[in-house]
């Protein structure tokens, strides 16, 4: 069990990497984004809590970030690339986690969701990444 795992760390780790090689490559965004959220599309990214949180959820696309938000208020955060590619991230408001995606290995809708709770202890703490896409959730 313990080797189980290690290796899921260590595969995790590797895709963070990898993530951050993507996300600090020259040029940025590509490919473009539309942002809604709760169906309506988001003009800036950044959505003003209705009451004050410590934590924020911040999701970015080739390192930009397209979307922040805060973490105790439900939403539901469809992200369409200009390239077809698709990911929608549900906010509870007590957790977060990445709903679908429409890349095939759905390594990111089988991550475990993040809540108060776990964010020290899960493998990859605050993050969900969809290494795919390029797109990366994180509470902070």
């Amino acid at each position: 069990m313990k080797k189980k795992v290690w290796a899921a760390c260590l595969i995790l780790a590797a895709a963070a990497v990898a993530l951050c090689f993507l996300l600090l490559r020259p040029g940025g965004s590509s490919s473009g984004a539309e942002v809604r959220v709760d169906g309506r599309v988001l003009s800036s990214p950044s959505v003003s809590p209705e009451k004050q949180d410590d934590l924020r959820v911040h999701i970015t696309l080739d390192g930009a970030e397209i979307a922040d938000l805060p973490f105790s208020e439900p939403h539901t955060v469809r992200i369409l690339q200009k390239n077809g590619d698709e990911n929608t991230v549900l906010l509870t408001g007590s957790s977060v986690r990445m709903e679908s995606a429409s890349c095939d290995g759905q390594d990111c809708v089988h991550m475990e969701e993040i809540t108060r709770d776990n964010l020290e202890t899960r493998v990859m703490f605050g993050m969900i990444i969809c290494l795919p896409h390029r797109l990366s959730v994180e509470v902070r």
